[in-house]
């Protein structure tokens, strides 16, 4: 027990957890860190179970193989080293286990382009390991990719890639606990005929059919990716359909192949990721790529609709990236894996991806309802995972409806290079999905970094028509949320006086506030004469915060609501307002629900022009003198937006300050981008001074724009 304590303390300060599981994190022990070989998504399974045993597999710091197994649902990890060592200097060598329904243990590891390398336990429920042994005997000399799955009767399905990239076939073979043996399904199931190979994801759904998609790829550069297929097997692999329940004439090629989406080279389409099916044997497919006339690659969801194939774009990312390149390579996003539950007639969906737009965290996409393709996120660890990529427990899933997911923090060089990172904890997460109420009609990405919200605070909160989706009461003292919150740093903008800073806001009371203070100290990035205003001064005079939901949360369309109280003193300028996710400013889009300084607050819509860094304004202003209250600035207002795709409106305290249409707020720079028909991220911020602020003059300081709540609804 010390040590399995001394191993959770390694854990909680390596990577931090979020609370919504069904147990405690479950430690196992540290393994190789440099790559990802521990952590990449095609290891199937990486965890397995066999009725209230699981087991688990990883490469410790020295590449030996490491079994572990513990009773479920919660008991101590028995570990045991084997005699295997793999090449983890190659990310492709995983590890993939499975237990058959015998209760043997089954091993493959070490694979690109080598002799198979596959063992079972001795015994039943055993981690100790046979000899290397063959599966066939045949065509087993160059073997890349080894994955096991489980049949519901207990036998089990192995495929691996015979030959290399750009010139490898998919082969199947299909092993008997009664007998204890393997035999050959297909040498060639797929055939890249010499030009090319599959890479594909497979699944056993619960009635025992066997579905697998593909990408082709002619050469070692992963952007060559292209088109996804699609096929299945109802008798255990013997043979092959279509969707459509047409027979295949084996093997598969590219001109006989069933496509499910057409997907040209160099769209940063991705190999090796998720397939699975609903309670009724529908397959769904994630992946991500770049559409068409975009720079950016998106999480996407292929499936089956009726008599026809559908695709579905998951996320709004904002970041671009290249898949060019040979090996292993360091991408700012894991393939996704997806889950599916169906429920009462309406299938549930669960994306496991990691993302640098959300700091490199494992992180959750919830869709309660596919028809609807309305995603929420949340983040199932605080820190980053490094390079790390999902990979679970499928039998407990289908069984038991718990998620049991592999994590370790993993470095990643590109091409197959090496970080400097040490030996990291390898643990199990637990988690298992809650009932969640109907999501809306709307097609967006919805970014819930924290948990989600109640019932009970949802009806209390929610206006009649609106679902509370997303809300910060700031009622924990301390730094503001992490999950929902990041910080600007700096001079950024507008020429104002004060350097932003995390140190100037704060949860206290149930508010947060955000404090503007006169304190003199060097600029650090000073220099001497430069025509940059924010590296001029050699001092910094004020101070202030700044906080936005950027990479957090993002929402389109909704009711967006903050109770706050600003000072009008001069000189100060408060904002509650919303950036676009996609575009430079102005073509971004900026919303400004609630802005003050110079004596008046403001309700602004901005878009772009055709030419840069200049606004098309739809602005409304009324004087603070005009509300005939003379304690106004010392009480709470309530700032608002209601947003539509027809119509964004802004109001203060339910007074309607400023309608403007969409159709107003195309970008006028000839690309017919409209900014307000994309997700917005929220800001709060504390300005001073700058091209708007107007002078300090005797202003009393420090001062505080103090926020009560921030809620967005949607219908």
């Amino acid at each position: 027990m010390k040590h399995t304590h001394r191993l959770l303390g390694l854990l909680l300060s390596g990577v931090c957890l979020l609370t919504q599981f069904s147990h405690a994190p479950s430690p196992v022990g540290l393994g190789w860190a440099k790559n990802n070989v521990n952590g990449a998504i095609f290891r199937k399974n990486s965890v397995a179970t066999h009725k209230q045993e699981q087991y688990t597999a990883y490469y410790d710091s020295l590449g030996y193989v490491v079994l572990a197994k513990r009773r479920l649902p919660a008991g101590t990890w028995q570990v045991q080293r084997t005699p295997y060592q793999g090449k983890v200097q190659d990310a492709h060598n995983v590890i993939s286990l499975m237990v058959d329904g015998a209760g043997y243990l089954h091993l493959s590891f070490d694979h690109h382009g080598n002799p198979l390398r596959y063992c079972r336990s001795v015994r039943p429920g055993s981690l100790e390991m046979s000899a290397l042994q063959p599966m066939t005997g045949e065509r087993e000399k160059n073997v890349t990719y080894p994955e096991f799955h489980r049949f519901p009767n207990g036998d089990l399905l192995f495929l691996y890639r015979d030959g290399s990239s750009g010139n490898g076939n998919l082969a199947l073979n299909h092993y008997s606990p009664k007998t204890q043996r393997w035999t050959r399904l297909h040498d060639v199931l797929i055939d890249g005929e010499g030009q090319r190979n599959a890479y594909w994801q497979a699944c056993i759904d619960r009635k025992g059919a066997i579905h697998v998609s593909w990408v082709w790829r002619e050469s070692p550069n992963v952007a060559s990716n292209h088109d996804m297929a699609y096929a299945r097997s109802l008798d255990g692999g013997k043979t092959w359909q279509r969707s459509t329940g047409e027979m295949y004439q084996l093997p598969i090629t590219a001109a006989t192949a069933e496509y499910a989406a057409r997907i040209p080279q160099n769209s940063e389409l991705i190999n090796q990721t998720s397939i699975t099916t609903d309670a009724a044997g529908t397959p769904y497919i994630a992946t991500y790529w770049r559409p068409a006339g975009t720079q950016v690659p998106q999480y996407q969801l292929i499936y089956r609709a009726g008599k026809e194939w559908k695709t579905a774009q998951i996320s709004q990312r904002t970041t671009p990236f290249s898949l060019s390149g040979v090996g292993t390579k360091k991408i700012p996003v894991s393939r996704p894996q997806l889950l599916v539950a169906t429920q009462k007639g309406r299938t549930a969906a669960y994306l496991l991806f990691r993302d640098a737009e959300r700091q490199d965290r494992a992180s959750l996409a919830t869709c309660s309802d596919l028809q609807l393709n309305r995603w929420q996120v949340t983040d199932l660890t605080s820190t980053s995972v490094g390079n790390w990529e999902p990979s679970y427990d499928t039998e407990r899933w289908q069984r038991q409806g718990v998620l049991s997911l592999f994590v370790q923090r993993t470095g990643q060089g590109d091409g197959e290079t090496l970080e400097k990172l040490p030996a990291q904890p390898v643990y199990i997460l637990d988690w298992k999905p809650t009932p969640r109420a109907k999501s809306s009609t709307s097609n967006s990405w919805s970014l819930v970094g924290a948990p989600a919200v109640t019932p009970s605070t949802a009806a209390a909160s929610a206006p009649e028509g609106w679902r509370l989706v997303w809300a910060d009461e700031f009622n924990t003292n301390g730094r503001p949320d992490p999950q929902n919150w990041q910080f600007e740093t700096g001079f950024v903008r507008n020429h104002e006086l004060q350097w932003y800073q995390p140190d100037n806001a704060r949860c206290e009371n149930g508010l947060l506030l955000i404090e503007a203070r006169k304190e003199q100290r060097p600029n650090p990035n000073y220099q001497a004469g430069s025509p940059d205003w924010k590296k001029s001064p050699p001092l910094i005079e004020y101070t202030s915060a700044s906080l936005n939901t950027r990479g957090r949360h993002s929402w389109q369309y909704g009711r967006f609501e903050m109770r706050g109280r600003i000072d009008t003193s001069a000189g100060l300028w408060p904002a509650f307002w919303t950036l676009g996710v996609s575009k430079p400013w102005p073509s971004i889009g900026e919303i400004d629900i609630m802005e003050f300084y110079q004596g008046k607050v403001l309700a602004n819509v901005a878009s772009g022009t055709a030419q840069p860094y200049t606004a098309r304004w739809h602005s409304k202003t009324k004087p603070v003198a005009e509300f005939t209250d003379p304690q106004w600035s010392q009480k709470f207002h309530v700032w608002r937006m209601d947003w539509d795709a027809t119509a964004i409106r802004l109001y203060v305290d339910d007074l309607l300050l400023n309608e403007t249409p969409l159709t107003q707020t195309v970008n006028q720079d000839g690309t017919g981008f409209n900014p307000m028909m994309q997700p917005h991220y929220l800001l709060l911020n504390l300005a001073l001074g700058g091209d708007n602020g107007g002078p300090l003059g005797n202003t009393i300081f420090p001062n505080r724009f103090e926020v009560d709540y921030v809620r967005v609804y949607q219908h």
